[in-house]
């Protein structure tokens, strides 16, 4: 073993492991943010909701292609410059949106802040499974309770205060105060790991043109179109369509993300009773049924569209498990490749539902969140039908 395995085996992960969870928090805080904050950017810059569209299809884009380009820089310069560089880019976003007055400001605020985030959400997913744990599986389904615990707490209480009169810049200073604290600490602790690089026998071409991959993209896309949707137009559907106030639209919110970090604390179990894509399917279509019944009731299917959030819970991880199952010698660039193209996707899908907005209403657009899901559900069902028909072999799938 050479020195710096020994000294990565020998080297204490706890750390490691704090800045990954605190580095999901602020992740919370950065995708939760822009949708809360979404009626008061209308308010103070005059927009509309297809500008806000154009907004969040921006941040999205931002995210989407550097999550790509962090996972090439982390085998170039290391997983610590990457979450460093992260940092340096999200605090001087935040600084812009602290001092924004004019929309181009803002958009740049949050694309350069996604550009932050991605660098974060690379830099956990690749140096997470690389420390020496007892489970790396326990490791990283505590980081992402963690963002979902985040995403609950801070729906309520942002909304909360918002309610209280406090200003949505106040909130960024908040964040850039977490950000430099943490930043410091990054730079104080030690990450004794150093990214491998693997040589793959597999052919790209071939890779891109099996069909299996484009089920899984459209299959994670969707559902990324669908959650993101409800992170970004959940707030505005409640005020513009049923004229809620900040808080009781906090108190919504925060019990669909609720639902979702409850579902994902012990929807592992779930999943190894019944088997991945039965519980993905199954799972799939309660969260259809649940998204469509609570907006077909209107105000009194709130409570019912909060609870689909149980339902939405394992499906993320869930896809992205079975991926590595499926694409084998591949699942490295087949997994990278499928994030982005799900991401842009559902980055294409949020635009187009600001545009809805302004021409068909809230109310209507906001049926595309349960159509989005039921498209996931219904390419889950193609993979499955794939992958049992067909005994899955390195040369079939790739």
């Amino acid at each position: 073993m050479n020195n710096k395995g020994l000294e990565a085996k020998q080297f204490s992960n706890t750390p490691i492991t704090i800045l990954l969870v605190l580095l999901y928090v602020i992740v919370a805080m950065s995708d939760n943010f822009k949708g809360i904050f979404v009626p008061f950017f209308k308010e103070d810059f005059g927009l509309n909701n297809t500008e806000i569209g154009y907004m969040l299809t921006a941040g999205l884009l931002a995210y989407a292609v550097f999550q790509y380009i962090g996972g090439i820089f982390i085998e170039k310069i290391g997983y610590k410059k990457v979450i460093a560089l992260g940092f340096l880019i999200g605090m001087a976003s935040l600084l812009l949106l602290i001092t924004c007055k004019t929309y181009l400001v803002l958009i740049l605020g949050l694309f350069g802040l996604n550009i932050g985030m991605a660098m974060f959400n690379v830099g956990v997913n690749t140096l997470g499974p690389v420390l020496t744990v007892a489970s790396t599986a326990v490791l990283m389904n505590f980081v992402n309770f963690s963002y979902g615990a985040s995403n609950t707490v801070i729906q309520k209480v942002v909304g909360n205060l918002l309610s209280k009169g406090v200003e949505w810049t106040q909130f960024y200073v908040f964040m850039l105060f977490c950000s430099g604290v943490l930043f410091v600490y990054l730079l104080l602790i030690k990450i004794p790991y150093a990214p491998k690089s693997e040589k793959a026998n597999y052919n790209k071409m071939d890779l891109l043109k099996n069909k299996m991959l484009y089920l899984y993209i459209i299959a994670l896309g969707f559902y990324l179109a669908s959650e993101y949707g409800i992170g970004n137009w959940f707030v505005t559907y409640m005020g513009d369509e049923f004229k809620l106030d900040a808080d009781r639209r906090a108190l919504y919110a925060a019990l669909f993300f609720g639902s979702e970090t409850v579902g994902r604390l012990f929807g592992g179990y779930i999943v190894d009773r019944l088997g991945t894509f039965k519980s993905m399917l199954l799972y799939g279509c309660f969260a259809t049924v649940f998204s469509t019944v609570g907006i077909l009731l209107g105000e009194a299917g709130l409570i019912i569209f909060s609870i689909a959030g149980l339902f939405y819970s394992i499906i993320y991880p869930t896809i992205i498990m079975t991926a590595h199952t499926v694409f084998k010698e591949a699942a490295s660039y087949a997994t990278g490749l499928i994030l982005m193209c799900a991401t842009l996707i559902a980055m294409v899908v949020n635009m187009l539902m600001g545009i809805a907005n302004d021409v068909i209403g809230v109310y209507y657009s906001y049926y595309s969140i349960a159509i989005c899901i039921a498209i996931t559900t219904l390419s889950i069902l193609f993979i499955k039908g794939k992958v049992e028909t067909v005994e899955v072999k390195v040369g079939e799938i790739i």
